[in-house]
């Protein structure tokens, strides 16, 4: 009974300081499947997390700029750093330090103070970027209006296509990353190679705590689950801010004068919180695979669940840029859902 209100202690304290540091920031989620996010003309907003099926940012955004989603537009100019991953990126506006993003299509068209970090299929530089580049790729472009000031560092199956008017004030550095088509007894070879010791070691692992989890914490499980699909938006963006404001939260409490200890103990309530969600994340995705396929009315939270969920997570997983997407994406889920449960649970109701 002792180590249950210790382990709840623990959480509260977490939500407590996540969300004391959630009160400097804004939060714009879309809460159906589908939902747009956006900042209009002349809004200005402040420490920006937003996620949505298409976000806009239109307006201005002071200090940094966190989102997510299928499209992604920033019109607007952003103060400090903005960090982004979706399908389609375009940034228009002024960046006053970094940029971080990946995503299917990358565009910069509007000028970057500081460094560029990008992975992505297609990547299109059009602006005048003031720092250093380092960009994984499968096509790079420099418009006629590209500027780098610093080195230009990037991998791709192909040279950077560079128009006669872009210029690179550092040095360029080209990394050729091999793309070499398979023959059927080398693509049996590659199948066969997937299902290595151990590969097969962590799946059995994984479902074995899966199994754990749903007997052994069957009310606990089937609520973050059902709840974090029924309610996916809002799931994912209570993830997505937890992911990020948990560290920060627990940086500030390292660096203040209540003491190393309790911020030693948020981390590892937080890395114990991230373990238990990736292992939900492979049932919730087994359970919506099942209701998708099957047209079942509710989500099945049982073994069938666990297996397929495990199985099908590990291999999608492996696919370059959708497969870690897809994968972030559950787990965030989950994560929400389990934040969502202990603050409703244990806040609100007390």
């Amino acid at each position: 009974m002792r180590f249950k209100k210790a382990i709840y202690s623990v959480l509260i304290l977490i939500l407590f300081f996540s969300f004391s540091f959630a009160l400097a920031a804004e939060f714009r989620v879309g809460t159906k499947e589908g939902a747009s996010v956006t900042v209009d003309k002349g809004e200005k907003v402040k420490n920006l997390y937003a996620g949505g099926n298409m976000v806009s940012i239109n307006g201005d955004v002071e200090k940094s700029l966190y989102a997510g989603g299928n499209i992604i537009t920033i019109n607007g100019n952003v103060e400090d750093s903005v960090n982004v991953g979706g399908g389609t990126i375009v940034i228009r506006g002024n960046v006053g330090d970094s940029v971080h993003a990946g995503g299917g299509n990358i565009q910069i068209n509007g000028p970057i103070a500081g460094d560029i970090l990008l992975g992505g299929g297609n990547v299109t530089i059009n602006s005048k970027i003031g720092g250093k580049v380092k960009a994984s790729a499968d096509e790079l472009k420099l418009g006629p209006l590209a500027e780098i000031g610093g080195n230009l560092n990037y991998t791709s199956p192909k040279e950077v296509k560079m128009d006669e008017d872009a210029r690179v004030l550092g040095e360029i550095k080209f990394n050729k990353r091999q793309i070499k088509k398979l023959g059927l007894g080398e693509k049996t070879g590659t199948l066969f190679g997937i299902l290595t010791l151990a590969f097969l070691i962590k799946v059995l692992m994984a479902i074995a705590a899966g199994l754990i989890l749903i007997y052994l914490l069957k009310g606990v499980s089937e609520k973050v689950i059902r709840g974090g699909l029924t309610r996916f938006w809002k799931s994912l963006g209570f993830g997505f801010s937890a992911l990020i404001l948990t560290p920060i939260a627990a940086l500030i409490i390292l660096i203040t004068v209540i003491g190393a200890w309790l911020s030693g103990l948020i981390m590892v309530a937080y890395i114990l919180m991230l373990l238990l969600a990736g292992t939900l994340a492979n049932v919730a995705f087994g359970s919506w695979l099942i209701k998708i396929v099957k047209k079942k009315e509710g989500y099945p939270i049982n073994w069938q669940a666990v297996v397929i969920g495990v199985i099908s997570l590990k291999i999608i997983t492996l696919i370059p840029f959708v497969g870690w997407l897809v994968g972030l994406v559950f787990c965030l889920i989950a994560l929400g859902a389990l934040y969502r449960m202990i603050y409703q649970n244990l806040i609100i109701r007390k």
